[in-house]
C-alpha cells in the first residue's frame, strides 16, 4: 500500500482546495463588517446630532430663565419706583431741616434703595441739559428758549424717569425748551 503525500485527494476523487471553503464564509464576513461599521457610523452620527440638540437645548433654557429673571427684576424695579417718588417728597420736605436726625435716616435710607436699585440694572433717565427725547421724556410744559437750539432741550425735570437694563420703565416728565424764530416785519 502506497500513501500519496504529494496531492490530497477527496473522498469524491477531486483534489480539495483549501481556501475554496473559507472564500464563501470570508465574503460573508467582509459584507457584515461593512454592515456594522455603517451601522456604527449612524449611531455616532445620531450622538452627535442628539448631543448638539442637547447643547441647544440648555443654551435656550439658560438665556429664557435670564429673561425671567430679568423681567421679575424689571416688575420689582417698576413697583419700588413709586417708593422712590415718596421718598423724594420726604427728602425736599426735610432739606428744611438738614440737622434732624430723622431727615438723616430718611436720606441714608433712600440712598441705599436705589444703591440696591442701580446694582440690580436701574438707570435715571438722562434730564437737564440733554436733549429731548420722546422715548425717555414726557413733554409737560414747553417753555420758549433763550438762545437757539438744533432740537429741543430738557431744561426742568418734573418727575425723574427710569430705564432698568436699557428699557424705559417710566418716561421722565420734563419743561422743555424750544427755540422759535424771532418773527419778522
Amino acid at each position: 500500500m502506497s500513501v500519496n503525500t504529494t496531492t490530497n485527494v477527496q473522498a469524491s476523487g477531486r483534489e480539495a482546495d483549501p481556501t475554496a471553503s473559507q472564500a464563501p464564509r470570508g465574503d460573508a464576513a467582509l459584507q457584515r463588517i461593512a454592515e456594522l461599521e455603517q451601522e456604527r457610523d449612524a449611531y455616532l452620527d445620531h450622538l452627535r446630532r442628539e448631543r448638539a440638540d442637547f447643547e441647544n437645548y440648555r443654551r435656550r433654557t439658560t438665556k429664557e430663565r435670564m429673561n425671567a429673571l430679568d423681567r421679575g427684576a424689571q416688575q420689582l424695579a417698576a413697583d419700588l419706583l413709586h417708593v422712590v417718588d415718596m421718598f423724594n417728597t420726604a427728602l425736599s420736605a426735610a432739606d428744611q431741616r438738614p440737622d434732624d436726625p430723622l431727615a438723616k435716616g430718611v436720606q441714608m435710607v433712600h440712598d441705599e434703595l436705589l444703591r440696591v436699585l442701580r446694582d440690580a440694572g436701574l438707570e435715571e433717565v438722562p434730564g437737564v441739559g440733554s436733549d429731548f427725547d420722546p422715548a425717555y421724556h414726557e413733554a409737560l410744559e414747553t417753555v420758549p428758549a433763550d438762545t437757539a437750539l438744533d432740537t429741543p432741550r430738557v431744561v426742568e425735570v418734573l418727575r425723574p424717569g427710569y430705564q432698568f437694563k436699557g428699557r424705559v420703565l417710566r418716561p421722565a416728565a420734563v419743561t422743555v425748551a424750544k427755540w422759535e424764530e424771532p418773527e419778522r416785519d
